[in-house]
């Protein structure tokens, strides 16, 4: 063979190696989705994060044609479920649904098993609620002046239950009592369930959560609504001011949800990805679905979402860093 044909064969393999990859990458990104889609919720089955995933799932399902499997890997304070993702092919088929937590245990648990966000590309924010600030019904105080009244006269005294360090009913508490300088004691549980029923039979004083939670007690008056927590009344509650409007101004805790992937996804992919939830979280049915929480949707870009989760992580690092040291 003639050394300049041996050559051109050269490099016309060369070329043929180089593209190759390529141009599989860029054909699988284009005929994305071709099998069910997994979206791992970090927390146990029929909580509130499972309630959120499948609020969506299925017109997110109709949406690109393809099964959405919700896969809940509750453990760890979602550390669990987290380090599956963080660790699954970044290929689109395998997404993580995500709260404040992934933004606070960066702080309060420094060995994590993966880097945020490093290890996760940003797909989205989705929904976002406020949460009721309730009180056992018997508690002499009806309003946020008079809670914060009843803090100074008997400091340590008031008991608040969370759903667990790092939650985000444990950083709305945390923040109350920074921005009111309350001492109250958080009592952290399992899940908000337990809580719940604590403070409805009396045994824990005050808690935040969710208002579908709360309803059923605020029914049966066993509970008491005190405040919400976000910037706006809630419409189930329109009559109930914000903690914000009772005087600790700025006040703002909601509970937000949103989606990674795997760290290296494609942009095309995380693009379709996005696209496909803005038009699954605009059906009306999810918007009835999600009015039992008093949620609304709040769809970012991925470029918006990852600003937003740096943001969070360093917010609540310089809250968290004195209690978790």
């Amino acid at each position: 063979m003639k050394p300049i044909l041996r050559q051109v064969i050269y490099f016309a393999l060369l070329t043929i190696n180089y593209c190759a990859p390529q141009a599989f990458a860029s054909s699988a990104s284009e005929r994305y989705p071709e099998k069910p889609i997994r979206i791992v919720v970090p927390f146990v089955t029929g909580g509130g994060g499972d309630f959120i995933a499948r609020a969506w799932a299925d017109k997110l399902s109709e949406t690109l044609k393809q099964p959405i499997i919700i896969d809940n890997r509750g453990g760890g304070n979602t550390v669990v479920g987290t380090e599956i993702v963080s660790k699954a092919a970044p290929d689109g088929y395998t997404l993580l649904l995500v709260s404040p937590s992934i933004a606070t245990n960066p702080t309060l648990l420094p060995n994590l098993p993966y880097k945020t966000p490093g290890d996760f590309t940003p797909v989205g924010s989705v929904i976002t609620y406020a949460m009721g600030l309730g009180a056992r019904s018997d508690l002499p105080a009806n309003n946020l002046p008079e809670l914060l009244a009843l803090a100074r006269q008997s400091p340590g005294k008031l008991s608040m239950a969370t759903s667990g360090e790092g939650s985000a009913t444990d950083m709305a508490a945390e923040l109350f009592k920074s921005a009111t300088g309350a001492d109250i004691m958080i009592v952290p549980y399992k899940g908000a369930g337990q809580g719940v029923l604590d403070v409805a039979s009396g045994h824990v004083d005050l808690l935040f959560t969710g208002m579908s939670q709360l309803k059923p007690h605020l029914d049966s008056q066993r509970i008491k609504l005190i405040a919400t927590s976000g910037k706006n009344r809630l419409k189930s509650a329109p009559n109930v001011a914000t903690i914000a409007e009772q005087g600790v101004t700025g006040f703002e805790a909601v509970v937000w949800w949103g989606i990674l992937a795997p760290a290296g996804t494609p942009r095309d992919i995380v693009d379709k990805l996005n696209q496909a939830l803005a038009t699954s979280l605009a059906h009306p049915d999810v918007e009835k679905r999600l009015a039992i929480i008093d949620g609304e949707v709040r769809l970012s870009s991925p470029d918006e979402f990852d600003h937003f989760l740096r943001e969070e992580i360093i917010r609540w690092g310089k809250l968290l860093k004195p209690i978790a040291q």
